[in-house]
């Protein structure tokens, strides 16, 4: 709880300046306008996508180092993958300018503007979730909730002075990109007052959870020094005697296929997240394309409802590295899982609780009299995006094991979301009520799946 509450207050903090924002623009923008504004904004999520694939696999690349004593081999390899960012980076900028007026046209936007930089802060966010894994890796969660408020307070304030000054959903893109720069420069801030946390699994003074006794197994010697070379003992803080035994990374065949293995487990996860963003924002980018006119109110009721799942991602940033420890310790996380969904439950509560007493009144105060057509698609929204904010929880916990079967079941319920929200024919309540029963069913599929890799974990 300890590591995961300020994760959650800096998450609180930063959609309430979301939400802020929305109240701004709403007023300032016509129906079609903030419809298209939504549409930029999921964009944004299904680009970045990658971004936190990258994540995934550096937390765990990382905390496998920590746990081989090969720490020696972060700071070369995380230039490696910066130099590279930065040439993706460039190549997706020149990519979206040329593809904007495309991009426009196959999803009914008023114009061209914001999508080059809606799709260009997507790629920047790649290298945003580069240095927030490595502050993930060395337990900086303070920073960590310091840079979600930076990025929140940049964005918010940019947002509302372009879109005021007649920028429109432009403005709001290059807020966007604004936001995640400026994110981006404070991680490698913070990075360098913590030069050593990454090494030592956490900043100074921190102390890493006790390491369970493993004995010999009998009849074998009990020394320490007729341990083989390739092996490695780790000690409880404080402790005098060894305690469990891992094998160290040798030369050979097991070496040589480790950047394949992480190669593999990058791509799962980048097809995962993608599953994840599609999921999240397929029901705004669908029904803006069948139903245009009706496509600012449905994003009204979307973006209250989807604060949930942008607070799951942020207690995923708590999870997925703890997750990633302790299964290298033999140790499952339910404990952690437990937390964050527990977190997770007290805005949930709130949001279906106003969606179901009174939805029109609150997108009346929020948005204005002209947003409130789609208030019956809010309650059904809300159940859904709470389904897919523990999805989510549960995703980054398996992906944090290196389970890749919620490959497979996150695409097949992607695909009866769309086929779904396809018949819904842009109505807000069916769709909004298509996505509340694909969410539900995936929910507990994925929760069941997080007990079996937890029991798998107690019987080993």
């Amino acid at each position: 709880m300890r590591g995961a509450i300020p994760l959650a207050f800096a998450g609180l903090i930063a959609n309430a300046a979301n939400l802020g924002v929305t109240l701004v623009i709403a007023r300032a923008l016509s129906t079609r306008s903030y419809g298209a504004v939504a549409q930029l904004v999921a964009i944004f999520f299904v680009v970045s996508m990658p971004g936190n694939a990258l994540l995934v696999g550096v937390v765990r690349r990382i905390t496998n180092w920590q746990h081989t004593g090969q720490v020696d081999l972060i700071d070369e390899w995380i230039t490696r993958v910066r130099r590279a960012g930065v040439v993706v980076l460039l190549t997706v900028a020149v990519l979206a300018i040329l593809a904007r007026d495309f991009v426009a046209t196959e999803l009914s936007l008023p114009g061209p503007g914001g999508v080059a930089e809606i799709i260009i802060a997507g790629a920047a966010w790649c290298l945003l979730c580069v240095d927030r894994g490595l502050m993930q890796c060395g337990r900086l969660y303070p920073s960590l909730a310091a840079n979600l408020l930076v990025d929140a307070v940049v964005k918010s304030g940019a947002t509302i002075a372009l879109v005021l000054a007649g920028l429109d959903e432009a403005g709001a893109a290059m807020a966007v990109l604004f936001g995640v720069l400026a994110a981006l420069a404070h991680t490698r801030w913070c990075l360098r007052r913590h030069p050593s946390a990454v090494r030592h699994g956490g900043p100074v003074g921190w102390q890493p959870p006790p390491v369970p006794v493993v004995p010999p197994p009998q009849g074998t010697a009990g020394p320490r020094e007729s341990l083989p070379a390739s092996a490695i003992r780790l000690r409880s803080p404080g402790a005098d005697t060894a305690a469990t035994t891992l094998p160290l990374p040798v030369a050979g065949p097991a070496s040589v296929a480790e950047p394949r293995r992480l190669a593999v487990e990058v791509g799962a996860a980048l097809v995962t997240l993608g599953f994840l963003a599609v999921l999240q924002n397929i029901d705004v980018l669908l029904q803006g394309r069948l139903a245009p006119d009706e496509s600012g109110s449905y994003a009204a009721v979307s973006v209250a409802a989807k604060v949930i799942v942008l607070a799951a991602v942020v207690l995923a940033g708590f999870l997925l590295p703890e997750a990633a420890d302790r299964n290298h310790l033999g140790q499952h996380a339910l404990h952690q899982l437990g937390a964050t969904l527990a977190i997770l439950a007290v805005p949930a509560a709130g949001l279906l609780s106003v969606a179901a007493i009174a939805p029109d009144t609150l997108l009346s105060l929020a948005f204005g009299p002209r947003f409130t057509n789609a208030s019956g698609a809010m309650f059904p929204l809300a159940g859904a995006m709470t389904c897919l904010g523990a999805t989510v929880l549960f995703s980054h916990y398996l992906l944090a094991l290196g389970e890749r079967a919620v490959l497979a079941v996150l695409a097949i319920a992607t695909g009866a979301a769309v086929s779904l929200m396809v018949w819904a024919q842009g109505s807000p309540v069916l769709t909004a009520r298509a996505n509340f029963g694909c969410q539900a069913v995936l929910a507990v599929v994925t929760g069941l799946m997080v007990l079996a890799a937890a029991r798998r974990t107690a019987r080993a």
